[in-house]
């Protein structure tokens, strides 16, 4: 299954805090348009991402569905589980037994009796073979890392599988193999492990969480002081009870002596450990190593437990030693044995490297121009500018991440704003002091350079900014006259509610209002030359009129005589 599947960060909890970055032990989130997203090629499933999440952001509950499918299709369900579930469910030795069967397993055993295996597996190996070092592989995000970070080292991993697949093979010799068997624990990496395609026969079905466990259980109104109490179908012995406490520290002397057994928690830890079996440093050559610091007790399920761990350990530890339990399944592992190992791949992962060209372009889209400006702050998640620089080489990150930058830019860019801003600007807070006024604000309005306590009364006039104060509303776009200063000005008052103060923009529109002035005066001079014009038209055309109107007249009078003598002349003819 793609890591993907099973450790997605939300990308609507997200708040761009970067804190998941700065704590992933090898850089496997990538930020994608705002986003933050889980680089499965990367990721070694440590959980890490989701434990200082603020969001509190969690893993999909895949594995959950594919049980109570499981259990939908009458498959015959058995549960393998961490010796750690009493730190996680506390008083519930024998009614988790009862919860889980409620849930519909017809079998219940410890993972523990898995732990007695490996032990044994790792004698084994131990004596029949020579080499620099041992590391063991109990713990699957260790197992992750090493494959994808420091697969030259493979080759001292002890290829044993980890407990919760010996015990699967277990449950499948004694059961059959027709049955769906489900882990149940604190770890994330567990999830990946198991259904890694590279791994043949797996054994393990499905790996759910503590967490799901609880959300199953609640969903169904189970409620573990009230069950009855019910014995595991097999437990694992004290010492493999102990494990999650104590790890192979208890168990050392099966194997080798206590100087050449180094037992390695923590992922810093770890990474060096693993540098220095490189460089061939150590003298131990039996190392056990787990990624969660104090082993598998402090695992991510335990993040938000509301009981410590030093109390968790005690549980553990108390109901190990409540009962001494002898491993009957050794005959049976004997009839299977040969079918505990397996082989671990080069998972490495390609980390790009840019030229020094490439690096310093990079460097400078940071608004990183020289070494001053690399302040290697660590905001972003990245130990130093130039890591930073790589990641975004490799598409992991954005150059806009960089708080540094970021906060220069938008100072450089706000200072520009309201140091060469034509418009007059000013913070006035309750007291209707001026807290900062721009260059023109101080010469347009006439303040002092040393304008420190200002009362705003001393300039303007005040009454729309103690409206907005008391309305707590802006005003936008009022036209007012400052006769005072001989100014028009539109006037913007936001309401900042955070700072209960006011930013005031007053864009002087004072030259623009004399020219629409100037505008319609000349259009008032043309008006009344053009009225003069027509004026004076009408007289001359009235004239004109007059004149034709009396030519006319005598015209018509001359032609009418004319005709009237002409008619004469004919008629005496």
């Amino acid at each position: 299954m793609d890591i993907k599947h099973t450790l997605t960060l939300s990308d609507n909890g997200c708040k761009d805090c970067y804190k998941c970055i700065r704590n992933c032990p090898v850089k496997a989130i990538a930020i994608t348009e705002n986003k933050t997203e889980v680089d499965a090629s990367r990721c070694i499933a440590c959980g890490k991402c989701f434990i200082v999440c603020p969001q509190n952001d969690k893993a999909p509950q895949y594995h959950l569905i594919r049980v109570r499918s499981f259990a939908n299709n009458n498959n015959k369900l058995v549960a393998s589980i961490d010796p750690t579930f009493l730190a996680y469910f506390p008083k519930s030795e024998k009614t988790i037994v009862t919860a889980l069967k409620k849930l519909g397993f017809h079998h219940v055993e410890e993972t523990a009796v898995g732990i007695d295996r490996v032990l044994e597996e790792y004698k084994n190996y131990y004596n029949q073979t020579k080499q620099n070092y041992y590391i063991t592989t109990t713990c699957s995000a260790c197992n992750l890392m090493i494959q994808k970070y420091y697969p030259h080292l493979n080759k001292y991993m002890i290829p044993i599988l980890p407990p919760m697949m010996v015990h699967g093979k277990l449950l499948r010799k004694k059961y059959g193999d027709d049955i769906k068997v489900v882990y149940f624990t604190p770890c994330i990496a567990s999830k990946i492990e198991c259904t890694d395609t590279q791994l043949e026969d797996c054994s393990i079905d499905a790996v759910i969480t503590f967490d799901e466990l609880k959300d199953w259980m609640t969903s169904k109104n189970i409620v573990l002081e009230e069950l009855e109490e019910e014995d595991f179908d097999q437990e694992g012995t004290f010492i493999a009870k102990k494990f999650p406490v104590d790890g192979l520290k208890s168990m050392t002397d099966r194997i080798t002596s206590a100087e050449d057994f180094l037992q390695v928690n923590g992922g810093e830890n770890i990474r060096q450990v693993l540098e220095s079996i490189a460089q061939e440093e150590l003298d131990a050559k039996f190392i056990e190593i787990n990624f969660c610091l104090n082993g598998c007790i402090n695992g991510p399920t335990f993040y938000n437990s509301q009981v410590n761990l030093f109390t968790r350990k005690k549980q553990v530890s108390d109901y190990a030693n409540k009962k001494a339990i002898e491993n009957n399944l050794f005959e049976l592992a004997e009839e299977i044995k040969g079918k505990f190992y397996r082989e671990f791949n080069d998972k490495r992962v390609l980390n790009l490297q840019p030229s020094n060209i490439e690096l310093r372009k990079i460097l400078k889209k940071m608004g990183k121009f020289n070494k001053k400006d690399e302040l290697n702050c660590g905001t972003c998640g990245y130990e130093t500018c130039r890591d930073k620089a790589v990641a975004i080489y490799n598409h992991m990150d954005t150059p806009n991440m960089c708080l540094p930058y970021i906060r220069n830019k938008s100072e450089t860019m706000s200072n520009l704003i309201f140091e060469y801003s034509p418009n007059y600007i000013f913070l006035v807070n309750k007291d209707l002091k001026i807290l900062s006024i721009n260059p023109a604000g101080i010469q347009h309005l006439n303040v002092e350079k040393k304008h420190d306590d200002l009362h705003l009364a001393t300039i303007l006039d005040y009454t729309d900014y103690m409206e907005v104060f008391e309305t707590k509303k802006s005003i936008y776009g009022k036209k007012i006259r400052l006769e005072d200063h001989n100014l028009t000005i539109i006037q913007n008052l936001l309401y900042i509610e955070k700072q209960d103060s006011i930013l005031a923009i007053l864009n002087d529109v004072t030259k623009t209002e004399e020219k629409e002035k100037e505008l319609i005066e000349v259009k008032k001079n043309t008006a009344e030359m053009v009225q003069k014009v027509i004026t004076k038209q009408m007289v001359i055309a009235q004239q004109i009129c007059s004149v034709l109107g009396e030519t006319t007249a005598e015209t018509k009078v001359a032609l009418k005589k004319f005709l009237d003598l002409t008619m004469e002349k004919s008629g005496d003819e």
